[in-house]
């Protein structure tokens, strides 16, 4: 309880006064500390464990893996398995997944597969199979990526497992494979959410496949009634920015809701007017400068 209001001191406190500690007493404290980023003092109790359980690692593990340590954390994992002769669970798997992609390590990706394969995790929880297909893709191997999301069910696929696959074609710059991919799930009667249409406007954006970006945009407005944020704006201004289309990406700029407008938007817009038209950088500035667009000044 005072480890999740953050009253870390009143929580070391009674951990300190229990004559008798259990493995449980243990790992709520240093869930605790590393949930409130205090990773050297939750390592510090780790290391003072009489005896550590996978429960351990694991909260251990996803502490370096929030704070963004990640050789840390796959070390730590490496150590657990290897050296101890740990059986990581499932959990496990999902909590040093970020540190694998963080480090594009397709080695660790590979074994974790193999793991899960031979444990029976890849079959019974799709999360695992879900985080493969995202793990492989980040990792630089599309290829696999593909092969486990063509290796479930169409009865398993869910809409993370469609949208893994989408935004891994889209950061590999396939964007024939990510809109087929998306005419595929909506076959399949998944409705898409708000990530799966950022995932498909981006790789139309690096695919250049303008004309089906925006459909796919009408798509989300109209049919799907998912209310666009910024960060779907300005993929879709990316995409027409790209191509030149830079009156059309003007047009959507000013017609971003104020509430979510940021200067990212206009300085991508100032990007694709640099590289296209040298002309447009200063009218589209004197346009913001006399609307007074917060941040361009120093643009």
């Amino acid at each position: 309880m005072y480890s999740v209001c953050g009253c870390l001191v009143e929580a070391q406190q009674v951990f300190d006064e229990i004559p008798e500690r259990n493995s449980v007493t243990w790992n709520a404290l240093i869930t605790g500390l590393t949930k409130w980023g205090q990773i050297g003092l939750a390592r510090s109790l780790f290391d003072q464990m009489p005896s550590q359980n996978v429960v351990s690692w694991t909260g251990i593990i996803d502490g370096y893996s929030r704070l963004n340590q990640h050789k840390q954390a796959l070390a730590l994992f490496r150590t657990m398995v290897v050296d101890k002769g740990i059986k990581p669970t499932e959990v496990t798997i999902l909590e040093i997944f970020p540190s694998i992609w963080n480090l594009g390590c397709l080695e660790s990706c590979q074994l974790i597969h193999t793991y899960g394969e031979k444990s029976g995790f890849n079959e019974c929880d799709i999360r695992v199979t879900n985080s493969l297909i995202d793990g492989y893709a980040k990792c630089g191997c599309i290829e696999s990526a593909v092969k486990v999301f063509d290796g479930m069910t169409c009865e398993k696929r869910n809409l993370v497992s469609w949208t893994s696959i989408i935004s891994g074609f889209a950061m590999h710059g396939m964007g024939k494979h990510a809109s087929d991919s998306f005419k595929r799930m909506e076959d399949e009667c998944l409705m898409p959410n708000r990530v799966t249409f950022l995932s498909i406007l981006n790789a139309c954006s690096h695919g250049g496949l303008v004309e089906e970006g925006l459909e796919f945009f009408r798509k989300m407005l109209n049919e799907c009634q998912v209310v666009p944020d910024i960060k779907h704006y300005g993929c879709l201004i990316d995409m027409l920015g790209r191509e030149g289309r830079l009156e059309e990406a003007e047009t959507i700029a000013w017609q971003i809701p104020t509430e979510i407008a940021n200067v990212v938007i206009w300085r991508t817009l100032l990007g694709a007017c640099s590289f296209h038209d040298a002309e447009g950088v200063r009218r589209l500035m004197d346009e913001s400068n006399a609307s007074k667009v917060p941040g361009l000044s120093h643009f």
